[in-house]
């Protein structure tokens, strides 16, 4: 073990991390919904198909887990019987001419053919209607998938498809329909994935400082691909966890320290988590005590024994030891019982080098470091009085051995 080690933390809040989760598939849901809106609008204005509503759920900024978890549900729910709706209308549709199309052509009123040109038409006729059956079936299965602008483009195609003069023209208009299909169901694909992860670092980044958020939101809004911001995005909330945590960190500290009986004062978590560092007297070693620092930006944590004034090295390789083997790892094991995770960076030794004496004035003044003393108030008292205060001389006392590491010492007497 060591007499000094140095640690990083980390803090999981459950709950708030499951209403991070829950924030995030919602912003999905909610960017898949306006999708969906989308199709259903272009349906309709190149169909004249009915309407196919999508509602687009909300919840407020307070909603806890439940209230998100329920609007999850809903979302998915209204999304998956809109897809269907689409899905039915879209099996519908492409059999049949867009309404906009129904007028007679140039073609529909061609006259039949000739006796000798008929097993050439009748060819033709086959292949249109095998093409027409594998466009429609494209169709049906890709088109939701697609573009909501190009899906009046397929119908056209579709059409001319219907109308096609030959073989070649219709297996000509069946591949290119193919391409167009796959084109732009690519790039649908392609911004459904980039609207979705937007939405999701947006949804993240209210969560962070905010100045990382103001500078981070703007940068995500306009990349046309915002996956490249998201290692950012991730450090400016893990820096406002950070933050957040650092109190409960100190409280837990405290608690920790007051469970093992050293001299903690009411003030121990305000010090620790504003100045960084406090020092704590032991309450069995007399003289020695224990410096705690919290890092101001980082989840970093550093544990140091310290003494009042120097020691014998006999005493302080002792003390050292009742640290290392008793205190140390006891003090780790009840702080991640309380939910502060420690994954040891560094350590020191006992007896590599004498215990650090901390400077003139940083003792606490009594066993509750950091409280107000009777001495203080006896002066204060003066002072109301108009006396000069007088500070009592502290009496000057090594550190005492306590039975738990000095009993080999006390056989030797």
């Amino acid at each position: 073990m060591s007499n000094s080690a140095a640690y990083q933390w980390t803090y999981v809040d459950v709950e708030a991390e499951r209403r991070r989760e829950l924030r995030a598939q919602l912003a999905q849901e909610i960017t898949r919904s306006r999708n969906l809106r989308g199709q259903a609008k272009s349906l309709r204005r190149a169909y004249g198909t009915a309407r196919v509503d999508v509602h687009v759920v909300s919840v407020p900024g307070s909603a806890d887990s439940a209230d998100l978890a329920a609007a999850l549900d809903s979302a998915q729910a209204v999304n998956e019987r809109a897809e269907a709706e689409l899905g039915r209308a879209a099996a519908d549709i492409w059999s049949l001419p867009p309404a906009k199309d129904k007028k007679r052509t140039e073609s529909d009123t061609r006259p039949a053919p000739e006796p000798a040109a008929r097993p050439r038409a009748d060819r033709t006729e086959q292949v249109r209607a095998a093409s027409l059956v594998e466009a429609e079936a494209l169709l049906t299965r890709d088109g939701p998938s697609c573009e909501p602008d190009d899906l009046p483009l397929f119908a056209r195609r579709l059409d001319a498809l219907r109308r096609a003069r030959s073989t070649e023209e219709a297996r000509t208009l069946l591949h290119d329909l193919g391409v167009l299909v796959h084109k732009s169901t690519q790039r649908q694909r392609d911004a459904v994935r980039t609207a979705a992860l937007r939405a999701r670092l947006l949804d993240r980044l209210e969560d962070a400082e905010p100045a990382d958020r103001e500078q981070l939101a703007e940068a995500v809004r306009e990349a046309p691909d915002p996956s490249h911001l998201a290692d950012e995005v991730d450090l400016a909330v893990a820096h406002a966890d950070t933050a957040r945590h650092r109190s409960t960190v100190a409280d837990t500290l405290m608690q920790v320290l007051r469970e093992r009986d050293y001299a903690v004062g009411d003030d121990f978590a305000d010090l620790l988590e504003e100045d960084g560092s406090v020092v704590v007297p032991f309450g069995e070693a007399v003289g020695y005590g224990l410096r705690v620092a919290l890092a101001p930006d980082r989840p970093d944590l550093t544990t140091v024994l310290v003494a009042e004034a120097e020691a014998d090295p006999e005493t302080d390789h002792e003390v050292q030891r009742w640290f290392c083997d008793e205190q140390l790892p006891a003090i780790e094991e009840a702080v991640r019982a309380h939910g502060v995770d420690l994954a040891r960076k560094s350590t020191l030794p006992p007896g590599v080098r004498p215990t650090a004496v901390v400077p003139d004035g940083s003792w606490p003044d009594t066993g509750l470091a950091h409280d107000r003393t009777d001495e203080d108030a006896d002066q204060s008292e003066q002072a109301e009085r108009g006396e000069r205060p007088q500070r009592r001389r502290k009496k000057k006392t090594g550190p005492a051995r306590s039975t738990t590491y000095g009993q080999e010492g006390q056989r030797e007497r």
